[in-house]
């Protein structure tokens, strides 16, 4: 089932201040036909005052408020080979990604987030999701791996998972392109999805 979410814009208590305009995204949720594998896009309704995605990754970095068990099981950020080496801080990544998208731009990023097998240690699956990133999506885009394990922390949560978080915009030796649109789209979405299907059948874990 796909939905879409569109509450682009924050208008905000203070009438003085400008209406900043979040992220809109569309889900392709899971289902019966791939249980463990959901595919969002996130664009821009608007070219004014954008909170770029910052805000996102932070919340998905630290999902908590308590100091020790709020942050992530474990995060990583996989580039292409010819990126800038500037680009592998993650805070230089993101916020250089926010400060250059151009207004006319929409597309921001696709998100894909695969549930973790509960028989497996979830580290496995974590490389296993890390080893199809690198194939499908970080030869050619900034992608940022984040891990939710809430057993961690003492809680049950939604169960163990991987967020697959990919910027729209090409890397190439001289920085960011331009976005691309089949990442961005229903094309990226399928491909996306084969690619994962094909590749947790054929994915041996090289540490066992």
């Amino acid at each position: 089932m796909a939905q879409i979410t569109s509450n682009d814009i924050d208008i905000g208590e203070d009438a003085s201040e400008p209406p900043q305009t979040k992220l809109s995204v569309f889900i392709h949720h899971r289902c019966d036909e791939h249980p463990d594998f959901e595919f969002s896009r996130h664009w821009y309704k608007e070219e004014a005052n954008r909170v770029g995605v910052k805000p996102w990754f932070n919340k998905k970095l630290f999902p908590g408020s308590d100091q020790r068990f709020g942050c992530a099981a474990k995060y990583d950020l996989l580039l292409p080979p010819m990126a800038p080496g500037d680009l592998g801080r993650f805070g230089t990544l993101v916020n250089r990604f926010d400060d250059t998208l151009p207004d006319y731009e929409q597309h921001a990023m696709i998100h894909v987030k695969i549930m973790l097998n509960p028989a497996e240690a979830w580290h496995v699956g974590f490389e296993r999701v890390r080893s199809y990133a690198r194939h499908h999506f970080a030869h050619r885009f900034a992608t940022v791996l984040i891990a939710h394990v809430p057993g961690l922390a003492g809680l049950k949560g939604q169960g163990n998972h991987i967020h697959c978080a990919v910027l729209s915009r090409e890397i190439t030796i001289n920085g960011f392109g331009g976005a691309c649109t089949d990442l961005c789209s229903d094309r990226g979405y399928e491909a996306a999805l084969a690619a994962w299907r094909e590749h947790k059948e054929s994915w041996v874990d090289e540490a066992a």
